[in-house]
């Protein structure tokens, strides 16, 4: 009773993002409300976000940039892996990029989308807009280099909550400035907004880094 008690817990716990990113992305297939909110905002920033504002926001972007997380990964993924006398973490870290890239290139393959900046906003013809690569990014890269900061050197006082904190704090800050910026339309955002806590609560339940590197896990 307990195991399928837990099971339909984690099922209604994964239920409300997919009814969000399925509602989200019928609205933007079907021009809905959203869609023509996702003009309104673009608008407002375009025309308001400038200067100094756009290249601070622009800045935080990079929370999702996944070439320059790479280059925190790779070197943190080495010493963790020298560190525990096992290649676990380095080949993990390769998964869980690649994995990452694969899923996104699938999702935004299946509704091509302009970007807001084109000033237009255009569905199965080009772009890669929908949905947001970067919010995905900050969620989980975010939260693996905290993993591997945490065994790389273990003298970092970073406890497992607070991990997850800090990747579910970056992802969202990231989508709101990708939205500010012009650099998505804000259902982009959305969509990852509901998807990445979920990849992010499903990399933890796994636990991939913990199981045979002679991690002494971080409470």
């Amino acid at each position: 009773m307990r195991a399928e008690a837990a099971v339909r817990g984690h099922a209604g716990l994964y239920a409300l993002p997919a009814a969000v990113m399925v509602l989200v992305t019928v609205d933007v297939l079907l021009d809905g409300p959203l869609r023509r909110l996702d003009w309104t905002v673009h608008e407002f920033c375009d025309a308001h976000v400038r200067g100094g504002l756009l290249t601070a926001v622009h800045l935080v972007t990079k929370l999702g940039q996944r070439g320059d997380l790479v280059v925190v990964i790779v070197p943190l993924a080495v010493i963790a892996s020298v560190r525990t006398r096992s290649p676990r973490c380095l080949l993990v870290s390769v998964v869980i990029v690649g994995g990452l890239s694969l899923l996104q290139t699938g999702l935004k393959a299946a509704i091509p989308r302009t970007y807001p900046f084109s000033g237009t906003d255009v569905l199965f013809a080009h772009g890669n807009a929908y949905p947001s690569g970067h919010t995905l990014n900050a969620f989980v890269l975010i939260w693996l280099i905290l993993e591997l900061l945490v065994i790389a050197f273990p003298s970092v006082r970073l406890p497992a909550h607070r991990r997850r904190g800090i990747a579910l704090a970056a992802g969202c800050v990231t989508a709101a400035a990708l939205t500010v910026a012009d650099e998505h339309w804000l259902t982009d955002v959305l969509f990852s907004l509901a998807l990445g806590p979920v990849l992010l609560s499903l990399l933890i339940r796994w636990r991939p880094l913990t199981r045979e590197g002679g991690r002494r896990r971080s409470r």
